[in-house]
């Protein structure tokens, strides 16, 4: 483990109710980690959006994770390049912990939060 890839304190979830985290893969990116509460979590390009991975291969509105509780899917809102979960191709799928994610260049895996 290095200091990019320091863990998440108990304490950050206090005050939200993250139900699972995304985090990036990629060697060549310094790390990154998003707690998805329930709702949804836009990913693209564009500065408004909440996950936003910055590079050419990802869609300006690439797509989109909805996470309903225990429920949480992954949809592609006609990008370029596409989405991928576990190597397939997908428009849509429903999502578990330790699946991977590919947008683009990025390589990322969900993660479910353990509360205890």
């Amino acid at each position: 483990m290095n200091n990019d890839t320091v863990p998440f304190e108990d304490s950050i979830f206090i005050n939200q109710e993250a139900k699972y985290i995304l985090s990036l893969l990629n060697d060549d990116t310094k790390s990154s980690s998003w707690l998805l509460t329930n709702g949804i979590h836009k990913i693209g390009r564009l500065e408004n959006k909440e996950i936003i991975l910055d590079d050419i291969t990802v869609s300006r509105n690439h797509g989109f994770i909805s996470v309903d509780d225990e429920d949480i899917k992954i949809i592609d809102e006609k990008s370029t390049n596409g989405i991928f979960v576990n190597g397939q191709l997908i428009e849509e799928a429903n999502l578990m912990s330790g699946f991977r994610i590919q947008i683009g260049k990025f390589n990322l895996i969900i993660t479910k939060v353990d509360k205890k």
